[in-house]
C-alpha cells in the first residue's frame, strides 16, 4: 500500500488522538461525549423555555448558554466519576488512547473525504479512503 501525503495527515491525527487519549482516558472521553449531548439537549430545551420569561434575545441566549454550561458540567462530572470507579487507572489510559486514536483516524478520513468532495487537490490519492470505499461501498 502506497501512502499519499493526505494519508500521513490521517495517521498524524490518529497519533495525536492517542496521545491525548492517554491523558484524558476513556473516562474523560465518555464524560465529554455525555456532557456535549446533555448540553445540546439543555440548550434545545432552554431556548423555548426562556421565551416566556425573557423578551431580549441576548438575555435568552445568555440564559440558555448558562443552562447549557451547568448541564454540561453536571453530566461530565457524573459520568467521569462513575467510569473512573469502574475502570482502574492503567485501563482508563489504555482504553482512552485506543478510543481517541480511532476517533482521530475517523475524523481524518472524514476530512479527506470532504476534501475529495470539495475537489481539493491531493486528496484523491488517499489509500485509506480507497480501502474504505472498497470494503464499505
Amino acid at each position: 500500500m502506497n501512502l499519499a501525503p493526505c494519508d500521513y495527515v490521517i495517521l498524524a491525527m490518529a497519533a495525536g488522538g492517542a496521545v491525548t487519549g492517554i491523558f484524558i482516558g476513556i473516562s474523560g472521553a465518555l464524560a465529554f461525549l455525555a456532557g456535549a449531548a446533555v448540553s445540546a439537549g439543555a440548550a434545545r430545551i432552554g431556548w423555548p423555555l426562556t421565551a416566556e420569561h425573557l423578551e431580549s434575545g441576548i438575555a435568552r441566549a445568555a440564559a440558555s448558554a448558562l443552562l447549557s454550561i451547568v448541564a454540561f458540567w453536571i453530566a461530565r462530572t457524573l459520568v467521569r466519576r462513575t467510569v473512573k470507579v469502574a475502570v482502574a487507572q492503567p485501563g482508563d489510559a489504555i482504553f482512552g488512547a485506543l478510543a481517541a486514536a480511532l476517533s482521530g483516524f475517523a475524523l481524518g478520513l472524514a476530512l479527506i473525504w470532504l476534501g475529495q468532495f470539495l475537489g481539493i487537490p491531493g486528496t484523491e490519492e488517499s489509500a485509506f479512503l480507497q480501502l474504505l470505499v472498497e470494503h464499505v461501498g
